[in-house]
């Protein structure tokens, strides 16, 4: 499998599941709400709140991974081979790619066909945020 590929699905497999997660609590939220029981719908979107920040920091950070990476067999560092932070977690898996996705997906895409198609380069270039932090982006299967 095309190591590109395994780096889109192992993003998209942390979108939903982390998707799925926050739509239920979401969902509790709303219902708890329109009962008229506003305290339970708070509790539900902080505890939506708390699942995204588990999902996007506590678990990369002490695994090295996130479901998908582990799932697809990549792995993000730091460009000298060190763990990443819980910063760089927050800042690259969670408002990078969960808060700013649609925006900062567009761009990535713009980014990649212009570096692919235009100046013929690697499929496997590395993308603005892994530039942005001073991450690397490792294949595990290999």
């Amino acid at each position: 499998m095309k190591f590109a590929f395994k780096r889109w699905l192992s993003a998209l497999i942390d979108y939903v599941i982390t998707g799925g997660v926050v739509s239920l609590f979401y969902f509790c939220a709303n219902v708890f709400f329109l009962e008229g029981t506003s305290w339970k719908g708070e509790l539900m979107l902080i505890s939506a709140l708390i699942s995204i920040l588990f999902f996007t920091c506590y678990i990369p950070t002490v695994q090295g991974q996130t479901i998908g990476q582990r799932l697809m067999k990549v792995k993000v560092v730091n460009k000298n081979n060190t763990k990443r932070t819980y910063l760089q977690n927050f800042l690259r898996e969670c408002v990078l790619k969960f808060a700013l996705g649609p925006v900062f997906l567009l761009f990535s895409i713009v980014y990649f066909i212009i570096n692919n198609v235009f100046l013929l380069k690697d499929i496997n270039v590395e993308m603005p945020y892994d530039t942005l932090l001073k991450t690397k982006v490792l294949n595990m299967a290999s």
